[in-house]
């Protein structure tokens, strides 16, 4: 595939473009264990037939990103965030909705501990969360693992300007990782701590992957907190971004995509 231009954060807090070259993920998918590189993609339908209506997808499609999530992670319970769309609708009401272009991995090991202490900031977003899977904090304590996953859908043109590109965990550090606080997201306050990446130190340090002309009946499932990798010394963290394609032909097809996040809880 062609070299694109990925960003990381920079010594100076600056962000610096590089160039990376990606591999196919449909090519290597086979070959790609999800409990060690992180991601996978699946094929999965989905009963939503207008991905712009965001009522619509919270109310039914999370139900059914909630239950791919209890059966891909066989989890004893789990509690489903809200929807995130992205778009140029979207992105006129508010940057952040923009598609994210440095290369970040959305949790730190600040994570748990950030969901169980209900008088953190996060904890005026996360309650109706637990309030609406019928769990409390009581029995979210009690929880021995904790596995946040990312369910990524694009939901517009095939070839959109802006795809995504996801790195294969084991091939990025903990000290490639550089830990910013997010205090507010789209006008809401949540103070979460999320990584950055800083640059690779040799060329083709990281290992990059795309997956071409992704439809709306294909989700990519990735981690993005894991307490038992935590534990283990090993990588809880998938770090991911949108690159400009490089295909002249994809210059007005505007990327649309949904991200739905679920927590599974394992006693």
């Amino acid at each position: 595939m062609k070299p694109v231009t990925l960003h990381y954060l920079d010594h100076d807090e600056s962000i610096l473009p590089h160039l990376e070259t990606l591999q196919d993920g449909r090519q290597a998918l086979a070959q790609l264990d999800f409990s060690e590189v992180g991601f996978t993609l699946q094929r999965h339908r989905s009963s939503i037939t207008d991905w712009r209506d965001e009522e619509a997808i919270n109310r039914t499609h999370q139900r059914e990103i909630m239950q791919l999530a209890q059966r891909f992670s066989h989890c004893d319970a789990v509690i489903g965030y809200p929807a995130i769309l992205r778009g140029p609708a979207e992105a006129s009401r508010h940057d952040d909705l923009l598609p994210i272009q440095i290369a970040h991995s959305d949790f730190t090991d600040d994570y748990r501990p950030m969901v169980l202490n209900p008088a953190r900031p996060y904890g005026a977003f996360f309650a109706p969360c637990l309030e609406a899977a019928g769990i409390s904090y009581r029995e979210l304590n009690a929880a021995k693992r904790l596995l946040m996953l990312q369910f990524w859908r694009n939901t517009g043109p095939v070839n959109p300007d802006f795809p995504l590109a996801i790195a294969d965990a084991r091939s990025v550090p903990h000290h490639a990782l550089e830990r910013r606080t997010v205090n507010e997201y789209a006008g809401e306050t949540l103070a979460f701590e999320t990584f950055l990446l800083k640059p690779p130190n040799q060329k083709q340090a990281y290992r990059w992957y795309t997956f071409p002309n992704m439809t709306q009946e294909e989700v990519l499932i990735f981690r993005t907190y894991d307490s038992r990798q935590e534990e283990r010394g090993l990588p809880y963290w998938t770090p991911h971004c949108a690159f400009a394609n490089p295909d002249p032909a994809s210059a007005e097809q505007f990327r649309t995509s949904v991200e739905m996040r679920v927590l599974c809880l394992f006693y």
